[in-house]
Protein backbone atom coordinates (compact mmCIF):
# COMPACT_ATOMS: atom_id res chain seq x y z
CA UNK A 1 0.00 0.00 0.00
CA UNK A 2 0.99 3.58 -0.98
CA UNK A 3 0.22 6.51 1.29
CA UNK A 4 0.91 10.04 0.29
CA UNK A 5 0.68 13.18 2.31
CA UNK A 6 1.00 16.34 1.17
CA UNK A 7 0.55 20.55 2.61
CA UNK A 8 -1.01 21.82 -0.35
CA UNK A 9 -1.12 25.59 0.51
CA UNK A 10 -4.00 25.37 -1.03
CA UNK A 11 -5.51 23.33 -4.63
CA UNK A 12 -7.65 26.49 -5.75
CA UNK A 13 -5.35 27.17 -8.21
CA UNK A 14 -4.07 25.05 -12.09
CA UNK A 15 -0.77 25.00 -10.89
CA UNK A 16 -1.15 23.51 -7.51
CA UNK A 17 -3.47 20.86 -8.68
CA UNK A 18 -1.07 19.78 -11.70
CA UNK A 19 1.73 19.83 -9.13
CA UNK A 20 -0.62 17.22 -7.21
CA UNK A 21 -1.45 14.96 -10.51
CA UNK A 22 1.81 14.89 -11.21
CA UNK A 23 2.85 13.77 -7.83
CA UNK A 24 0.23 11.18 -7.81
CA UNK A 25 0.91 9.74 -11.54
CA UNK A 26 4.65 9.68 -10.30
CA UNK A 27 3.66 7.38 -7.02
CA UNK A 28 0.71 5.95 -7.50
CA UNK A 29 -0.70 6.27 -3.83
CA UNK A 30 -3.91 3.89 -2.72
CA UNK A 31 -4.38 6.53 0.47
CA UNK A 32 -3.96 10.32 0.21
CA UNK A 33 -3.88 12.82 3.27
CA UNK A 34 -3.99 16.46 1.47
CA UNK A 35 -3.69 18.94 4.04
CA UNK A 36 -4.18 22.98 3.88
CA UNK A 37 -6.67 22.42 0.72
CA UNK A 38 -8.47 25.66 1.04
CA UNK A 39 -11.24 23.42 -0.32
CA UNK A 40 -15.24 24.10 0.04
CA UNK A 41 -17.25 20.48 -0.30
CA UNK A 42 -18.08 21.15 -3.96
CA UNK A 43 -14.90 21.54 -5.22
CA UNK A 44 -13.36 18.97 -3.10
CA UNK A 45 -15.59 16.55 -5.01
CA UNK A 46 -14.21 18.00 -8.26
CA UNK A 47 -11.13 17.28 -7.19
CA UNK A 48 -11.25 13.70 -6.36
CA UNK A 49 -13.03 13.02 -9.82
CA UNK A 50 -9.97 14.62 -11.30
CA UNK A 51 -7.99 12.55 -9.16
CA UNK A 52 -9.71 9.60 -10.09
CA UNK A 53 -9.57 8.42 -6.28
CA UNK A 54 -13.24 6.45 -5.22
CA UNK A 55 -14.01 7.72 -1.63
CA UNK A 56 -13.39 10.75 0.47
CA UNK A 57 -13.53 12.46 4.09
CA UNK A 58 -13.43 16.35 3.81
CA UNK A 59 -13.16 18.83 6.11
CA UNK A 60 -13.73 21.67 4.20
CA UNK A 61 -11.12 24.94 4.22
CA UNK A 62 -13.48 27.81 3.22
CA UNK A 63 -11.42 29.00 0.17
CA UNK A 64 -8.58 30.75 1.74
CA UNK A 65 -7.20 28.48 4.66
CA UNK A 66 -7.86 25.28 6.70
CA UNK A 67 -9.16 22.07 4.81
CA UNK A 68 -7.94 18.68 5.32
CA UNK A 69 -8.77 15.71 2.73
CA UNK A 70 -9.06 11.98 2.68
CA UNK A 71 -9.00 9.75 -0.24
CA UNK A 72 -8.51 6.43 -1.14
CA UNK A 73 -9.20 3.21 -3.69
CA UNK A 74 -11.94 1.22 -3.34
CA UNK A 75 -9.89 -1.76 -2.59
CA UNK A 76 -8.86 0.11 0.94
CA UNK A 77 -11.39 -0.10 3.34
CA UNK A 78 -11.75 3.52 5.57
CA UNK A 79 -13.83 3.57 8.73
CA UNK A 80 -14.17 7.22 9.68
CA UNK A 81 -13.15 7.42 13.62
CA UNK A 82 -13.01 11.50 13.89
CA UNK A 83 -13.06 14.79 11.68
CA UNK A 84 -11.50 17.88 13.25
CA UNK A 85 -10.75 21.23 11.49
CA UNK A 86 -6.96 20.04 12.37
CA UNK A 87 -7.29 16.12 11.63
CA UNK A 88 -8.98 13.37 10.13
CA UNK A 89 -8.82 10.10 12.36
CA UNK A 90 -10.06 6.65 10.62
CA UNK A 91 -9.60 3.49 10.73
CA UNK A 92 -7.76 1.50 7.99
CA UNK A 93 -8.07 -2.63 6.51
CA UNK A 94 -5.45 -3.05 3.45
CA UNK A 95 -6.31 -6.16 1.28
CA UNK A 96 -4.19 -7.55 3.05
CA UNK A 97 -7.17 -7.31 5.69
CA UNK A 98 -4.36 -5.76 8.03
CA UNK A 99 -5.91 -3.05 10.63
CA UNK A 100 -4.23 -0.16 11.71
CA UNK A 101 -5.32 3.70 12.41
CA UNK A 102 -3.99 6.52 10.19
CA UNK A 103 -4.45 10.10 12.04
CA UNK A 104 -3.69 13.07 9.14
CA UNK A 105 -2.79 16.20 11.02
CA UNK A 106 -1.84 19.75 10.37
CA UNK A 107 -0.47 21.28 13.07
CA UNK A 108 -1.55 25.01 14.78
CA UNK A 109 1.27 27.09 12.88
CA UNK A 110 0.91 30.10 15.91
CA UNK A 111 2.87 29.95 18.35
CA UNK A 112 0.67 30.59 20.98
CA UNK A 113 -1.66 27.72 19.73
CA UNK A 114 0.96 25.06 19.21
CA UNK A 115 0.12 23.37 22.67
CA UNK A 116 -2.94 22.65 21.30
CA UNK A 117 -1.61 19.89 18.84
CA UNK A 118 0.51 18.36 21.58
CA UNK A 119 -3.14 18.09 23.40
CA UNK A 120 -5.03 16.54 20.26
CA UNK A 121 -1.92 13.81 20.01
CA UNK A 122 -1.94 12.98 23.39
CA UNK A 123 -5.70 12.51 23.37
CA UNK A 124 -6.22 10.40 20.06
CA UNK A 125 -3.31 8.55 21.53
CA UNK A 126 -5.30 7.67 24.90
CA UNK A 127 -8.12 6.01 22.36
CA UNK A 128 -5.50 3.94 20.59
CA UNK A 129 -6.39 0.35 19.97
CA UNK A 130 -4.52 -0.56 16.62
CA UNK A 131 -1.19 -0.21 15.28
CA UNK A 132 -1.10 3.99 14.95
CA UNK A 133 0.33 5.78 11.68
CA UNK A 134 -0.14 9.43 12.41
CA UNK A 135 1.36 11.76 9.45
CA UNK A 136 1.19 15.45 8.24
CA UNK A 137 2.18 18.91 9.22
CA UNK A 138 2.77 19.60 12.41
CA UNK A 139 4.12 22.94 12.22
CA UNK A 140 7.38 22.52 14.52
CA UNK A 141 10.60 20.81 14.33
CA UNK A 142 11.95 18.42 16.94
CA UNK A 143 16.03 19.38 16.71
CA UNK A 144 17.61 22.44 16.08
CA UNK A 145 19.33 20.74 12.53
CA UNK A 146 15.90 20.38 11.31
CA UNK A 147 15.77 24.22 10.51
CA UNK A 148 18.18 26.18 8.63
CA UNK A 149 18.30 29.88 8.49
CA UNK A 150 15.98 32.91 10.34
CA UNK A 151 16.23 32.49 14.41
CA UNK A 152 17.15 29.88 16.22
CA UNK A 153 13.45 28.08 17.50
CA UNK A 154 13.08 28.39 21.36
CA UNK A 155 14.16 25.53 23.12
CA UNK A 156 10.50 25.06 24.89
CA UNK A 157 8.87 24.42 21.76
CA UNK A 158 11.21 21.90 20.47
CA UNK A 159 10.79 20.59 23.60
CA UNK A 160 7.22 20.07 24.09
CA UNK A 161 6.96 18.69 20.73
CA UNK A 162 9.60 15.99 21.98
CA UNK A 163 7.62 15.42 24.98
CA UNK A 164 4.32 14.84 22.65
CA UNK A 165 5.70 12.35 20.88
CA UNK A 166 7.36 10.28 23.87
CA UNK A 167 4.20 10.85 25.84
CA UNK A 168 2.31 9.00 22.71
CA UNK A 169 5.07 6.37 22.17
CA UNK A 170 5.54 7.38 18.85
CA UNK A 171 8.71 6.94 16.84
CA UNK A 172 9.74 8.98 13.70
CA UNK A 173 9.33 7.05 10.65
CA UNK A 174 12.14 9.14 8.59
CA UNK A 175 12.72 9.10 4.93
CA UNK A 176 14.69 10.13 1.70
CA UNK A 177 14.74 13.35 0.06
CA UNK A 178 15.35 16.83 0.80
CA UNK A 179 15.85 17.36 4.24
CA UNK A 180 13.39 20.14 4.77
CA UNK A 181 9.70 19.85 3.74
CA UNK A 182 9.09 23.96 4.14
CA UNK A 183 10.83 27.21 3.19
CA UNK A 184 10.13 30.77 3.04
CA UNK A 185 12.91 32.74 1.97
CA UNK A 186 16.20 31.89 3.45
CA UNK A 187 14.37 29.65 6.13
CA UNK A 188 14.37 25.95 5.77
CA UNK A 189 12.28 23.35 7.91
CA UNK A 190 11.35 20.09 8.66
CA UNK A 191 7.62 20.69 9.76
CA UNK A 192 6.26 17.14 7.65
CA UNK A 193 6.23 14.05 9.40
CA UNK A 194 5.46 10.29 9.57
CA UNK A 195 5.32 8.80 13.39
CA UNK A 196 4.52 5.59 14.00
Amino acid sequence: MKLLCWNCRGLGNAPAVRALLDVQRSCSPDVMFLSETHLESYPAECLRRRLRMDQKLVCVGDGRKGGLMLLWRKEIKVQRMELDPMFIDVRVTDEQNNEWRLTGMYGEFRWEHKHRTWERMRRLHHNKTLPWLLIGDLNEIQFLHEKEGGNPRPQQYMHAFHAAIEDCELRDMEYVGDQFTWFRGRIKERLDRGLV
